[in-house]
C-alpha cells in the first residue's frame, strides 16, 4: 500500500469543506445498511464504516461533540456505521477493551475504522494500538485516527494509518499568547500589584501526553513573552483528571483554605476543567478570577460572552471529526482519501487543524 497523503487547511476550510460535501442535517445515531437515508448517494449502498469511540457519553463535551458530527454524517450518507465505545473511564487500563472492538468491527465488513484512541500510557498504549494498525493492516484495513493521533514512531512504521488532530504545542502557544495580552490589557488583574502574574494550570489528566505537551508549550511560550520575567507559577499539585466536577472540587477547596487568594490568573487545559471552576466561585458568591479555557465548547463561548471567562482557545473538533469520517468514506469506496476534497495536498499522514483565539473582543465572530 502507498503511502496516503493529508491536505492542511484551515478550521473554517476544514468545517466548510465537511459541509460543502455533506451538507447540514439534524439528528444522527447508528445506521446500518438497511436504513439508508433518503438523498444517499448509490454508491454507498451497503458501505460499512468503524467507529471507535473511546470515552463514555457525557464526561467530555468535545468527545460527545466528536461522536455527533461523525453519526449525523454517516446518518445523511446512508452509510453503515458500526459503533462502539471503550468507555476509557471504567477501562482505563485494559486497553484490549478498544484493540477487541476494532478487529471486531473489521471482522463485521467496515473497509475503514474512525478510531478516537483510549489515553494511554508508555508501553502499554503503543503496544495496543500497536496490534490495532497490525491487525487492520492484514486485513488491508486503513485506521482514521481522529482527535488523538497516531505519534510519529507508529505512522513512519505503517502505511495504513492516517490522523486528523490539531497540534497540542500549538494549542498551549496559543492559549499562552491569549493570556498575555489579555494580562496587559488589564493592569487592575495585578490583584497585589507587585508588576507579577501569579497563574495556576489546571492541566487535568497528568498522564495525558496531549495535555502535558500543551502545558509544556503553553510555559515555554509564556516565558518568553514580554511579560516572561514577570510571572510566578502557583504549584497546583491536586489531580483533576478532565471532569468539571473534580475542578470544581479542587477550586473550592482553594477558596475555603485561602490558598486563592495568591492566584490571579487560572488556565485550564479544557474548557470543562475552566467551568468547574467557574461553578466553586458562583457557589461560593465571589467574582471569578481571570479564566483561560481550551477547546471554546458552547457553554464556554456563552461564558466568554457573558464576561465570566476572559477567553478560550477554538479547536475545531466538529471539522476535524467531519474530514475524519470524509476521508474514512471515501477509502471505504476504494477511492483515494483527498477524492472531492477540492483542496492542495501536501506530504506527510497528519492532518493539522489550526486554532483561533476566542475573546470577549473576538467572540461574536
Amino acid at each position: 500500500m502507498k503511502k496516503l497523503k493529508l491536505l492542511k487547511l484551515s478550521a473554517a476550510m476544514c468545517a466548510a469543506l465537511a459541509l460543502a460535501a455533506c451538507g447540514q442535517q439534524a439528528g444522527g445515531g447508528q445506521q446500518t445498511s438497511d436504513n439508508q437515508t433518503s438523498g444517499a448517494p448509490a454508491s454507498n449502498k451497503g458501505v460499512t464504516i468503524g467507529f471507535a469511540h473511546c470515552c463514555v457519553r457525557g464526561e467530555i463535551s468535545t468527545m460527545d461533540a466528536s461522536e455527533d458530527a461523525i453519526k449525523q454524517m454517516a446518518a445523511q450518507r446512508g452509510v453503515n456505521l458500526l459503533f462502539e465505545s471503550a468507555n476509557e473511564s471504567q477501562n482505563k487500563d485494559d486497553l484490549t477493551v478498544q484493540v477487541n472492538q476494532v478487529k471486531k468491527m473489521i471482522d463485521q465488513g467496515a473497509k475503514s475504522v474512525i478510531v478516537i484512541f483510549q489515553a494511554a500510557k508508555g508501553d502499554k498504549g503503543q503496544a495496543a494500538k500497536t496490534e490495532i494498525l497490525e491487525y487492520a493492516k492484514s486485513k488491508g484495513v486503513t485506521i482514521v485516527a481522529a482527535r488523538r493521533p497516531a505519534d510519529k514512531a507508529l505512522s513512519s512504521r505503517f502505511d495504513n494509518v492516517l490522523s486528523v488532530a490539531s497540534s497540542a504545542s500549538e494549542a498551549g502557544a496559543y492559549q499562552s499568547r491569549m493570556v498575555v495580552e489579555q494580562w496587559q490589557q488589564h493592569p487592575e488583574w495585578d490583584l497585589n500589584e507587585d508588576g507579577k502574574m501569579q497563574f495556576v494550570i489546571l492541566q487535568g489528566d497528568k498522564t495525558n501526553k496531549k495535555m502535558e505537551e500543551r502545558t509544556s508549550f503553553f510555559m515555554r511560550t509564556l516565558i518568553g513573552s514580554d511579560i516572561g520575567d514577570r510571572i510566578e507559577r502557583i504549584p497546583a499539585t491536586e489531580e483533576t483528571n478532565t471532569e468539571r466536577s473534580k475542578a470544581k472540587e479542587i477550586v473550592a477547596s482553594w477558596i475555603q483554605s485561602g490558598q486563592i487568594k495568591k492566584i490571579e490568573v487560572m488556565v485550564g487545559n479544557t474548557d470543562d476543567l475552566v467551568l468547574g471552576a467557574l461553578d466553586a466561585f458562583k457557589e461560593a458568591n465571589m467574582p471569578p478570577l481571570p479564566l483561560f479555557g481550551m477547546n471554546a465548547i458552547d457553554e464556554a463561548q456563552q461564558a466568554v460572552k457573558n464576561g465570566e471567562m476572559a477567553g478560550t482557545v477554538l479547536q475545531d473538533v466538529v471539522g476535524q471529526s467531519q474530514l475524519s469520517y470524509q476521508i474514512a468514506e471515501n477509502l471505504a469506496l476504494g477511492k483515494k482519501a483527498g477524492d472531492g476534497i477540492d483542496l492542495p495536498f501536501t506530504g506527510g499522514t497528519t492532518l493539522d487543524v489550526p486554532y483561533a483565539i476566542i475573546t470577549p473582543d473576538s467572540v461574536a465572530k
